[in-house]
């Protein structure tokens, strides 16, 4: 593990946490905006919608590549790459004059924002390791969760008055901007880049590694299904909200906002106790968290309480709950594989992306006059992540002590 100076330490990870930014800056600023743009393409919301499932699909694709080519040569040559594409693809977006144009860009969009998830955690893999990694990794999502808080409010603003292609503009001056700071502010990591690691047989090995290992199994599974959760919402509570509830944009950038919140909160207190317990029982709470969190949203939804509290009240706490999960099942997945660092954070996030893009995906070809479909799923999916901790990371947990 690498010794740093405290200054060193906070640029690395405000630094790592900008990087990470890409994925709240490319979805939560664009999702107010999904009637205007609707409007503004003259389709309709769930075909605008489809462009989030194609960002999610781009993001799950783009995570299998961007770790072995970063193993290979380097962390900020890719780093480079990612951002380049992250900013032309948005303004390509921008200037889409038809609903298919915008999700076709969009899916490169999502391919490149998934380099900065996967780039952020190999660089903190490559400088720590145990509960220092899952804490550095906490601090990493607090820096990144600062931009799922301030995004939605921008967005609502920019739904409101601005033209529906403002959100994308937006994006794309963040990413050069972005662009400009890693080429001049950051020092590459990965300096014993490994020549082998892109022939095929060595990358399938060591795919066959990763993937077989129980550890990364179990980890990449929980989180996956409680991530999930959380592109279920990003993908229809628009939708929900705006449409049939008749919220204003702007209003719904500010809920959103809360939400968000709640995931910042629980990043900077996540950080705070992984040193002190471990990272199998902070994902435990943060699982208890997301069942307490689904099943709130569900009984609800049962009653029939047709109001936006009873959607971000209770997924502010199952968000609550997925910043206990989402770091600490990163750094537990990664935990193995300190020599190939990259290909494993490859793999988690891919696993991530395939069950995000699904959920959003099958979420997107059903109507959504209130939240019960998203409260069932919501709670179906935090049932799923709790059945692996229990059978799978608590039962490893119990077995190496």
């Amino acid at each position: 593990m690498t010794e740093f100076s405290s200054r060193q330490l906070f640029i690395t990870v405000i630094l790592l946490g900008i990087l990470s930014m890409l994925g709240p800056v490319g979805h939560d600023i664009f999702i107010p905006s999904i009637p205007n743009i609707a409007n503004g393409l003259n389709t309709t919301t769930n075909l605008v919608s489809v462009s989030i499932s194609a960002i999610f699909l781009g993001n799950a694709i783009g995570t299998v590549f961007h770790g072995p080519l970063s193993d290979r040569f380097g962390r900020k040559p890719v780093i480079l790459w990612i951002l380049g594409i992250y900013a032309i693809s948005a303004t390509s977006a921008a200037l889409s004059p038809n609903v298919e144009t915008l999700i076709f860009f969009r899916f490169f969009q999502g391919v490149a924002l998934s380099g900065g998830r996967v780039l952020s955690a190999a660089v903190a893999r490559d400088l720590f390791d145990k509960e220092r990694l899952g804490k550095i990794m906490s601090d990493i999502m607090f820096v990144a969760a600062i931009a799922a808080v301030v995004a939605p409010i921008v967005g609502g603003f920019t739904a409101k008055y601005l033209p529906w292609q403002s959100s994308l503009v937006f994006m794309a001056i963040f990413g050069g901007l972005v662009f400009i700071l890693f080429a001049f502010m950051f020092k590459e990591q990965n300096t014993t880049g490994q020549e082998n690691t892109l022939r095929l047989t060595v990358l399938f090995k060591n795919i066959a590694t990763i993937t077989t290992n129980y550890t990364f199994q179990m980890y990449s599974l929980c989180g996956g299904f409680m991530l999930a959760g959380l592109i279920l919402f990003l993908s229809v509570s628009a939708n929900i909200i705006i449409e049939s509830y008749g919220v204003s944009a702007e209003s719904y950038g500010f809920m959103f906002a809360t939400v968000s919140l709640c995931y910042l909160i629980g990043t900077f207190i996540g950080s705070k106790l992984v040193t002190r317990l471990s990272l199998n029982r902070i994902v435990a709470w943060g699982v208890i968290l997301g069942l307490i969190g689904g099943t709130t949203m569900l009984a609800m939804a049962l009653m029939a309480i047709r109001t936006p509290t009873a959607i971000i009240f209770p997924m502010g706490i199952f968000i609550f709950g997925l910043a206990f999960v989402n770091p600490s099942t990163v750094a537990g997945a990664l935990q193995p594989f300190p020599g190939i660092a990259g290909t494993a954070s490859s793999l988690t996030s891919f696993v991530r992306g395939i069950m995000g893009a699904a959920v959003s995906f099958s979420a997107s070809l059903f109507r959504h006059d209130d939240a019960f479909a998203m409260a069932t799923t919501i709670f179906l999916l935090a049932c799923m992540a709790a059945i692996f901790y229990r059978f799978g990371i608590q039962n490893e947990f119990k077995r190496t002590e």
